[in-house]
């Protein structure tokens, strides 16, 4: 995998830099690591909001995520009251010199002095915070006036349709130089000589060196050392800082595992470790074919299929011309208590 930064800073990793000023300067000497599913599953998505052809097509769930990112995009340009762009410039890096970029998911243009930003989050985790707190979207707002030196007012959106409501900020000129001063000492700090390494969740979650990191090792091995008959007689405050640092470790055994398999892949010999056959499962890509081969009863087959609410939420949307907030409503109405929703246990979250 190249990588089209050439191990200059990210905008998009700009709160991490933040956090873990040591962060950018061990993750240059790692190699470009491969996508995950959630990733690839996020570029699919980016690419069909940018109007670009995706094959093999959307599936439900990278459908519906794509609907719903539509959606808020379209009720953020009723709330920001700009009416239609003059243009919009999509999936575009824009860099800030040559120090550090930002690959801008859209930026919309009204005239010469006025830009809407917007930021898509596909995932199903939140950035926890504002678009006026973001810090990715501080920077992106710089190097979009770096590049476009006569905008004097800059929106920024963050679309996170599966974690949180979308949110706004604006930045005025004034703003905007307060900005460019943050976002140069956060930089500043992170290509300083023996820049400190602070590992953290916010820190290691995308950090690609956390497995080769000797501070979030260190956190492994502190954690290590818990003797699990104690863990009842901790304080609430004990158990959260506990927590915290379970999520640094967590990073970094799901880093170590995935550089274990890859060299395994690649052929070379791990102490304790081998590739076994992964498991095999079945299924069909076609229940039209299947049905027609297999002449069961239509009841019959039909009790053995199980229903995709959003696929068939896009169907009934295409057969009555109605936008896909309408049909789910509809839909809704129709089945009544036909459709089943269930609720799982509480999930605990961080709290930023």
């Amino acid at each position: 995998m190249t990588d089209e930064r050439e191990g200059k800073m990210s905008g998009s990793a700009m709160a991490s830099y933040a956090i873990c000023a040591g962060k950018h300067q061990l993750e240059i000497t790692c190699p470009p690591s491969e996508s995950g599913a959630a990733a690839l599953m996020g570029n699919r998505i980016h690419a069909y909001l940018a109007g670009e052809k995706v094959t093999p097509e959307l599936n439900d769930e990278e459908w519906e995520v794509a609907n719903r990112c539509q959606q808020e995009y379209a009720e953020i340009k009723e709330a920001v009251g700009l009416g239609e762009p003059d243009s919009s410039t999509l999936e575009k890096r824009l860099w800030y010199g040559d120090i550090w970029s930002g690959q801008i998911d859209r930026i919309d243009h009204y005239g010469d002095d006025t830009a809407l930003v917007v930021d898509w989050k596909t995932g199903r985790v939140g950035t926890g915070n504002t678009a006026a707190e973001n810090l990715q979207l501080r920077a992106y707002a710089v190097v979009v006036k770096k590049n476009l030196p006569n905008l004097k007012r800059i929106l920024v959106a963050i679309v996170q349709p599966m974690a949180a409501r979308y949110t706004i900020a604006e930045y005025d000129e004034n703003d905007l130089i307060l900005a460019d001063e943050q976002i140069k000492d956060i930089v500043n700090a992170a290509l300083a000589p023996n820049a400190p390494r602070t590992p953290s969740p916010d820190a290691c979650r995308y950090c690609r060196a956390k497995a080769i990191c000797p501070e979030a090792g260190g956190v492994a091995t502190q954690l290590a050392e818990v003797k699990l008959e104690v863990i009842p007689q901790l304080t609430n405050d004990q158990i959260g800082e506990y927590l915290e640092k379970a999520d640094i470790v967590d990073a970094f055994i799901d880093a170590l595992r995935a550089e274990g398999k890859r060299r395994l892949i690649d052929g070379q010999e791990i102490a304790f470790r081998k590739l076994t056959a992964g498991r095999t499962s079945r299924s069909i890509e076609d229940p039209v074919e299947a049905y027609e081969r297999i002449g069961l009863d239509p009841y019959e087959f039909l009790r053995s299929c199980k229903v995709s609410v959003p696929t068939l939420e896009k169907s009934f949307a295409a057969k009555n011309d109605m936008k896909p907030k309408e049909a789910k409503a509809k839909m809704e109405e129709l089945l009544g208590e036909v459709l089943v929703s269930k609720t799982g246990e509480p999930i605990m979250t961080r709290v930023k």
